[in-house]
C-alpha cells in the first residue's frame, strides 16, 4: 500500500525563519504523488487545531555515520528546508505565523482544499485573477483587485520572459465588462492610459483609443515652467539665469495679453503665443533705453499698443546709442544663442506636433480647448474607450520625457480638481502604465529627466488619494528611480537574469520569502512571482494565455534566413522616414 507523505516525514527543527523536515523513507518518497518540488506547499499541524503552511525552499542529503550501519541505514535520507508563510486557525488562513506546539504531530502536503482556502478567500466583488498556481494549475490564484490596482504595481522581467503579455493579460482582465454590462452594451468604469514606447499594445487592445504623433493634441502652452525651461533653456550657459527671468516674464505677460478674463501665472495651462515670446526675446536683445527714464527708445512707436506688450511687436526699431540720452538695455546682446535655440526648435518639423499644433481647420488650439485636449487621454472623446494607448514611437527622443511629463501632469491635475469639486458621486480612477519606464524615469539625476521624474514621483507619493495608480514596467528595474519603485505595494516579477536587477528587486519586495524570490533567475516564460498587499501569500503563478497579444515577439532569425531572398519595396519606408510632404515627389 502506497504511503502518504505524513508516513515518511517528520519535523526535526523549528526556528522563526526555517522548518526542517526529514524524509526517513527515501523509497516511498520517490513514489509520492504529487511530487514534492521546490516551491511546493507543506502543512504542519499540532494537536491544538493549529497548522502552519510552509513553502519548500531547498533540500539536502542527511549524512549518517555510525559504526554498525546496516545496508538499510546507508540509503540517503533527505532534509527538506521550508519557510513558513502563514497559518490555519479554526479553518481560516492568516498570513504570517503563529507559534505551533513543539513537536508538531503531523506533516503533510497541502491539499487542494487547503490551497483553495488560501487563494480564493477574497470577497466576490474584489476578486481578480490573471493566472494559476505554478505548482498546481487547477488553483486559480485570486488577488484583491482593490489592493492590486489601488496601490502602485511594479512589473519587471528580462526580455523574453513574457512581460508584455503579462501586462496585456492584467489590463484585459481589468477592462473586461461584467455579464450584465455586456448585456446592456456598456463599458465598465476602468480608465487606463498606456505609455507605449515601441508601439506593442495596439494588437492587444483593438478597441483602444490610439494616440500617436499624427493625431496627438498637445500644444506647447500646456507646459509648466520646468517643462518649458527644459525645452528652451540651456542650464549650463553663463547667462541662463537672465534667459529664465526674461522668458518667464514674456510668457506671463503674453498669457495675460491673450487671456484677459483669467488669473494666470507661469504654470497656468492657458494659451500664449510662442512666436510673440520669441519676438519679445529678440527685442530685448536689441533694446535701447533712455538714460534718465529707463523707458524703451523706439522709433515710430505704435501708441495703440500698451507699454507692457510693446516688445511682442514685430518690425519695431530702437534708437541707436549714438544719441547722448540713449543707452543699451539691460539684456542688449545677451540672447544671441538663446534666440538661435528658440528658432531652431520652431523650425524643427519634428516638433510641429508640440510647437505648432493645429486643428482640422488649421486654427490654433486656445485655452477654451483645454477640456477637449484632456478628454483624448482619459477616454472621454467621441469614441469612448477603457484603454488609451499613447504611442511614443514617433516622438523625437529629445522631447520624449517632456511629453510623458506633460500628459502625466495633466491627468494628475484633472484628477485633483475632479476630487476637489466632487462632480460625481462615483469615483473615476485612472491607472497609468509606463512601459519600458527605465528610458524616461532613470535612477540618475540628469537634468534632462528632472521634469518627468518629478511628475511621476508626485503621483507615486500622492496619486492614490486622488484616484490615480501607477504600473511601472521595466526589464531593468535597478535603473529606475528609487522614489517611484519604493512606493509600489505589489510586484509581478518575471525572470530576471541580471544579478544587479535581482538583488534590487529582492530589496524592494515587501516580503522576505527566499523560497520564492530565489526563483527569479530560473522562472519559465510566462511564470511570475506575485508579492504584495493584494495576495494572501507570495506565490509563483503561470500567467493565463491570451488570444490578442501585444506585438512584442522576437524575430526568428534562423527561420527567416532560410527563406528565399525577399525583394524589398522601400519607397514608402523612405518617405515615412524622411516625412515627405503630400504632393511632393
Amino acid at each position: 500500500m502506497a504511503k502518504e507523505f505524513s508516513d515518511i516525514a517528520k519535523v526535526i527543527s523549528v526556528s522563526p525563519n526555517q522548518i526542517e523536515i526529514e524524509i526517513f523513507d527515501p523509497d516511498s518518497y520517490e513514489s509520492l504523488t504529487p511530487k514534492i518540488l521546490i516551491g511546493s506547499y507543506i502543512k504542519i499541524s499540532d494537536d491544538h487545531k493549529l497548522a502552519l503552511i510552509a513553502i519548500v525552499q531547498s533540500f539536502r542529503i542527511k549524512d549518517i555515520v555510525t559504526q554498525d550501519q546496516t545496508e538499510e541505514s546507508k540509503r540517503p535520507r533527505f532534509i527538506i528546508d521550508c519557510q513558513q508563510v502563514g497559518s490555519f486557525s479554526e479553518g481560516k488562513f492568516r498570513r504570517g505565523g503563529q507559534q505551533i506546539a513543539i513537536p508538531p504531530t503531523k506533516v503533510e502536503q497541502a491539499t487542494q482544499s487547503d490551497l483553495e482556502s488560501i487563494y480564493q478567500g477574497i470577497k466576490d466583488e474584489k476578486r481578480f485573477s490573471f493566472g494559476t498556481l505554478s505548482q498546481n494549475d487547477k488553483i486559480q490564484v485570486i488577488v484583491d483587485g482593490d489592493k492590486f490596482f489601488g496601490k502602485h504595481i511594479g512589473v519587471v522581467g528580462s526580455t523574453g520572459s513574457g512581460k508584455s503579455c503579462t501586462v496585456a493579460k492584467i489590463l484585459q482582465e481589468g477592462i473586461n465588462s461584467s455579464a450584465d454590462q455586456k448585456k446592456r452594451g456598456i463599458l465598465n468604469n476602468s480608465h487606463i492610459i498606456i505609455f507605449d514606447l515601441h508601439g506593442e499594445y495596439k494588437s492587444a487592445f483593438p478597441k483602444a483609443n490610439i494616440i500617436s504623433i499624427d493625431n496627438l493634441k498637445l500644444p506647447y502652452w500646456l507646459m509648466n515652467s520646468e517643462e518649458l525651461e527644459e525645452l528652451f533653456i540651456e542650464s549650463q550657459e553663463q547667462n541662463s539665469h537672465n534667459q529664465i527671468s526674461q522668458f518667464k516674464a514674456a510668457v506671463i505677460k503674453n498669457k495675460e495679453k491673450h487671456n484677459s478674463s483669467l488669473k494666470v501665472d507661469y504654470d497656468t495651462p492657458a494659451y500664449f503665443s510662442l512666436k510673440e515670446v520669441h519676438q519679445y526675446i529678440k527685442n530685448q536683445n536689441l533694446a535701447t533705453v533712455n538714460y534718465s527714464t529707463h523707458k524703451l527708445e523706439i522709433i515710430d512707436r505704435d501708441e495703440s499698443v500698451a507699454d507692457e506688450y510693446i516688445l511682442f511687436e514685430e518690425n519695431i526699431s530702437f534708437v541707436e546709442t549714438k544719441a547722448k540720452t540713449v543707452k543699451t538695455g539691460a539684456f542688449f546682446g545677451e540672447f544671441d544663442r538663446f534666440i538661435s535655440r528658440i528658432e531652431g526648435k520652431l523650425n524643427d518639423e519634428r516638433l510641429e506636433f508640440l510647437l505648432k499644433p493645429r486643428k482640422k481647420d488649421k486654427s490654433e488650439y486656445t485655452s477654451s480647448d483645454l477640456l477637449e485636449i484632456i478628454e483624448q487621454f482619459i477616454g472621454y472623446s467621441a469614441d469612448k474607450s477603457n484603454i488609451t494607448i499613447i504611442d511614443l514611437g514617433g516622438i523625437p527622443f529629445e522631447v520624449l520625457s517632456i511629453v510623458v511629463s506633460l500628459i502625466t501632469r495633466l491627468i494628475f491635475t484633472f484628477s485633483f480638481y475632479l476630487k476637489k469639486n466632487k462632480l460625481n458621486k462615483d469615483e473615476i480612477p485612472f491607472l497609468l502604465v509606463y512601459e519600458e519606464a527605465h528610458n524616461y524615469i532613470p535612477q540618475n539625476d540628469t537634468a534632462k529627466y528632472k521634469t518627468v521624474k518629478k511628475s511621476i514621483e508626485r503621483i507615486a507619493k500622492e496619486g492614490r488619494k486622488y484616484g490615480i495608480s501607477l504600473m511601472i514596467v521595466s526589464q531593468r528595474p535597478s535603473e529606475i528611480s528609487d522614489t517611484i519603485f519604493s512606493q509600489c505595494n505589489n510586484f509581478v516579477a518575471m525572470r530576471l537574469t541580471n544579478p544587479t536587477d535581482q538583488q534590487y528587486i529582492k530589496r524592494l519586495l515587501p516580503d522576505s520569502i527566499s523560497a520564492i524570490t530565489d526563483s527569479l533567475p530560473v522562472l519559465e516564460k510566462q511564470e511570475a512571482i506575485i508579492i504584495g498587499d493584494s495576495i494572501q501569500i507570495p506565490s509563483i503563478i503561470e500567467v493565463d494565455d491570451i488570444s490578442e497579444k501585444p506585438n512584442s515577439q522576437d524575430i526568428n532569425f534562423q527561420t527567416e534566413w532560410k527563406k528565399d531572398w525577399v525583394e524589398g519595396q522601400f519607397d514608402n519606408l523612405v518617405k515615412d522616414w524622411t516625412k515627405t510632404k503630400k504632393g511632393n515627389a
